[in-house]
């Protein structure tokens, strides 16, 4: 869930207009010009909430609102209580039949009433109950049909929506078993995006699902409840649990590191097929698309990042990693979810094979970032005692010493990708975080390293 926006206008969005980001004056303008909608519907809108927010760099922004007939309703029942609304900007040309064009205090956008996903197309099965409990069903007439959804129990809450890209929606239903007579409350997650992404999904969760039998420490991951090919939709259970930052607070720091550890060695040495590459070249890329949009949205640090660029290139050239491993890929404190000793892993779709240094330096920067994040009320000592921990259990597992220059690679790329994934969703206090990345990521390349890190 993003700040209000009162937030993001104080900092600004260089090339880019900021009015569209007020929600009132987006209801405003959609009850009055929004004219696909029925004028009833429209009269009964209330309030407006900003759920998501997409920024590329001198390209567009679109931002999603919730349209609520109550403005009392909690965050967490947004949808499908109220009306999910999209705006683009700049206009395109043509616009789709399906938008209107909206007018916000001078500036044009394009206004898209929820669903309108043209590449998500399972997403309009989920906006009724009855239809939702329809595709759950027929995911469970396999096992024979002796389980029943109750429809009148379903209940949905959309956990992410970036338009015409991916969403994830939890559903929770009372599941009956046929045979005994007895309901028990089931949750899964459904998933769209592109037919190929769906595909990688079922992949790599069954093959991590069909590892967790080894002997060795080992990340659970979420089964695969079904799949709709033609309408690029998955299901996997949902499992519930504390995130690693719920867990560092209650339990023993050296014992959860461990723990973390231990599955991520697993996760490295386990095989899942057609995984793509993720080499020096790759890394020199990534930190280049990252540099680039940060300087275009901050351009007073443009000389500063383009210099770390440069440096971060050439140390590139010189670093020698092992044999590929398996990699998360995007592996950080919020990818965990924690139920007393089952650690289940989420969000599989980066997964690759390079250097697992790459994971580890993710991780272990992304910990250490939470302190600069008040939002999180993570105060900076503890963020990065927990930093120095999971690499002092790392270098401790492994048996040697981190590897300075490519650890300090690989935490520069880190650093520079999380500034810009802020800025790109519009999260609040990104303007800042960005600075700090920077900052760090100096840090990182020149040696400011401590001791204690284990590198």
């Amino acid at each position: 869930m993003l700040a209000e926006a009162a937030d993001i206008r104080r900092e600004g969005l260089p090339h880019q207009p900021t009015v569209c980001l007020e929600p009132r004056l987006v209801l405003e303008a959609c009850r009055e010009q929004f004219t696909r909608v029925g004028v009833q519907r429209r009269e009964r809108w209330r309030t407006a909430r900003m759920i998501e927010a997409l920024y590329d760099p001198q390209r567009y922004l679109r931002v999603v609102y919730a349209f609520l007939d109550d403005a009392d309703t909690p965050d967490r029942r947004l949808w499908p209580e109220g009306d999910l609304v999209y705006l683009h900007t700049p206009l395109r040309d043509p616009i789709s039949r399906r938008g209107t064009a909206l007018v916000l205090e001078g500036t044009t956008a394009e206004a898209y009433c929820f669903p309108n996903d043209r590449r998500l197309r399972g997403l309009r099965r989920f906006t009724r109950r009855e239809a939702a409990a329809r595709v759950w069903q027929e995911w469970l007439d396999p096992q024979g049909e002796r389980y029943r959804i109750e429809p009148d129990s379903l209940q949905r809450l959309l956990v992410r929506y970036v338009p015409e890209q991916k969403w994830l929606a939890r559903l929770r239903a009372e599941r009956l078993d046929r045979r005994t007579g007895v309901s028990a409350p089931s949750r899964i997650a459904v998933r769209s995006a592109a037919d190929a992404v769906c595909a990688a999904l079922l992949n790599r969760h069954t093959a991590l699902s069909e590892d967790t039998g080894s002997s060795s420490p080992a990340f659970r991951v979420p089964r695969v409840v079904g799949v709709r090919p033609a309408e690029a939709l998955i299901g996997v259970e949902w499992i519930r649990g504390d995130s690693l930052v719920e867990v560092l607070a209650e339990r023993d720091t050296e014992e959860v590191m461990r723990n973390v550890v231990a599955r991520l060695r697993t996760l490295h040495d386990t095989h899942v097929g057609a995984l793509p590459a993720v080499g020096p070249a790759e890394v020199a890329a990534r930190c280049h698309d990252a540099i680039s949009d940060l300087s275009i949205t901050c351009p007073d640090l443009a000389p500063e990042l383009h210099m770390l660029g440069g440096g971060l290139e050439r140390r590139l050239r010189h670093v020698h990693a092992p044999c590929p491993a398996t990699l998360h890929n995007d592996f950080h404190w919020n990818q965990l979810s924690i139920k007393r000793h089952d650690y289940t892993l989420l969000d599989l779709e980066r997964m690759a094979e390079g250097d697992p240094l790459i994971d580890v330096a993710n991780f272990a920067t992304q910990l250490q970032m939470l302190g600069d994040r008040p939002e999180l009320g993570i105060d900076p000592q503890t963020a990065s005692g927990w930093r120095q921990a999971f690499l002092s259990e790392w270098a401790r597992q492994d048996g040697q010493a981190l590897d300075r220059p490519r650890f300090a690679c690989y935490a520069a790329l880190s650093r520079l990708e999380l500034a810009r994934g802020m800025m790109r969703h519009l999260r609040p206090g990104w303007r800042g975080l960005a600075t700090r990345c920077l900052e760090q990521a100096g840090r990182d390349l020149y040696g400011a390293v401590p001791a204690e890190d284990g590198a």
